[in-house]
């Protein structure tokens, strides 16, 4: 119980962080999403040794462990950015499936090759370990 209450509060810690990255970002009108302001400042404060990194390594190892849900902000920046998507939709759903396109054909045929050419490597060496024996 004591464990849960601990990574309670250390998660908690994040969140006030994103809240304090939030109004920082509102403030000052910055082009950055909260959570990038936000690791920043856990970034400085671990390295200010402020905060400890044993302070919050069980909140964190929750969060990045369970709560998948933190894995949004890609949602989020769309929904931010309807204007983009509506005037530069396609070329981006375009680039996106061809970059993935090529690289599972380049991968495909990076594979392909290394197994023909492991197949012949095989094959050639087989009649000289066959004669060995």
């Amino acid at each position: 119980m004591l464990n849960q209450v601990k990574r309670l509060i250390q998660a908690l810690f994040f969140v006030a962080i994103w809240l304090v990255a939030q109004r920082f970002v509102t403030l000052y009108h910055l082009p950055i999403p909260a959570a990038v302001v936000g690791l920043f400042f856990v970034v400085a404060l671990l390295l200010a040794r402020v905060v400890p990194a044993h302070h919050v390594a069980a909140g964190a190892n929750w969060l990045l462990g369970d709560m998948l849900l933190f894995f949004i902000p890609p949602l989020m920046a769309i929904i931010q950015f309807r204007s983009l998507l509506a005037t530069h939709g396609l070329q981006i759903l375009a680039a996106i499936v061809l970059g993935c396109l090529t690289v599972m054909v380049g991968t495909g045929l990076i594979v392909e090759q290394t197994l023909r050419w492991e197949r012949s490597r095989q094959q050639a060496m087989a009649p000289r370990s066959g004669g060995k024996s």
